[in-house]
């Protein structure tokens, strides 16, 4: 039975990347291996999905190391692990445990991965040095792969399939027993990163719930990064507001059926509509959630685009929901991943 070290975000309470922790030891119980997960502070999760599952500290370098050399592969799993915008530090960390890998002649793999953005020339020649000797390269978009095709990977084959959080939530959409939608209920996540002060976010949030009585849930997805934020928007909305923070990913799939209109703040937040077929408008902090949007067509809002001009495009009713055949494609692309996967495991590493 294959022995697979997975690599993530794990543990720091951010929403997405729990979600793809989930999604990961989901998919990975279709395949006959066994998983250790680096995780922050493993004692904080109870139980795992598998009983082939097990933890490891990501911070305790002995443990990692003796990780590293009972296993026979070593995979990225999911997330954008790869980029250097918010940090250097994380990409080095991500490219240097498979990296290190290769010289052990252990199997590297890229499963749903987002990459970029990538700025530094030399993390750039990193990715090439790390992606040219992987044994199956996923990723989870159109623009992960041309940013590694621009890094100089010619490897035969790059899949691209989907995010694995937002395959897991269309994936569990159909364990919801969900009525009809609530009349004028928006549902928001907000991120500072956007580029919006406080006033300016309340005010958009105010535009759109004073022309339809709406209330308005706000949704904390990563709280160490969105929660502060989030109450200062609150304290200057005339709209009567209720906040909800770190939802369970079944409540936050709820939360967006039965909204009229989800704004999302977080990549996330714009997965759980997308599955949930929500009406949705998205703030495109990142060129992921551009992407996405592209993807499965509903509109983002970049950063420079005024309050009052992105709630009169909401207003102006051209807010459609995702289309049906995208979420088919979402779920398709989460069992070829997995079948690739499967095949990669199964024959002999090399």
């Amino acid at each position: 039975m294959s022995r697979i070290l997975v690599l993530g975000y794990y543990g720091f309470g951010n929403f997405g990347d729990e979600l793809i922790f989930s999604a990961v030891q989901d998919e990975l119980t279709n395949i006959n291996c066994e998983a250790v997960f680096a995780v922050n502070e493993p004692g904080q999760y109870a139980t795992l999905v598998c009983p082939r599952y097990t933890l490891v500290d990501r911070h305790d370098l002995t443990a990692m190391r003796a990780a590293l050399r009972e296993c026979d592969y070593v995979m990225l799993g999911g997330g954008g692990l790869i980029q250097d915008v918010t940090s250097w530090r994380s990409s080095l960390y991500y490219l240097g445990i498979p990296l290190v890998a290769t010289l052990y002649k252990k199997g590297v793999i890229s499963y749903a991965q987002g990459i970029g953005p990538v700025k530094r020339l030399w993390i750039r020649r990193l990715v090439r040095a790390v992606f040219s000797r992987m044994i199956l390269i996923d990723v989870r978009d159109d623009a992960s792969r041309d940013l590694l095709l621009g890094c100089g990977i010619r490897t035969p084959s790059i899949s691209v399939s989907s995010d694995a959080g937002l395959s897991y939530l269309v994936n569990r959409r159909g364990e919801l027993v969900t009525g009809a939608r609530r009349k004028s209920r928006i549902v928001a996540c907000v991120n500072e990163r956007f580029g919006w002060t406080p006033e300016e976010t309340a005010s958009f949030l105010d535009c759109l719930g004073s022309q339809s009585s709406a209330r308005l849930d706000l949704v904390v997805l990563f709280p160490a990064a969105d929660l502060a934020f989030t109450r200062a928007v609150r304290g200057r909305l005339l709209t009567p507001s209720e906040l909800i923070s770190s939802p369970q990913p079944l409540e936050l799939l709820d939360l967006c059926c039965s909204a009229t209109l989800t704004i999302a703040g977080r990549y996330h937040m714009a997965a759980a509509a997308v599955a949930a077929r929500s009406p949705l408008v998205a703030l495109a902090y990142d060129p992921k959630v551009s992407q996405l949007a592209a993807c499965c067509g509903f509109d983002a809002f970049q950063p420079g685009d005024s309050p009052q001009q992105a709630a009169r495009r909401v207003l102006g009713g051209s807010i459609s929901r995702v289309a049906d055949e995208s979420i088919v494609r979402l779920d398709q692309t989460r069992v070829d991943r997995i079948t690739r996967l499967k095949a990669v495991l199964e024959r002999p590493n090399p």
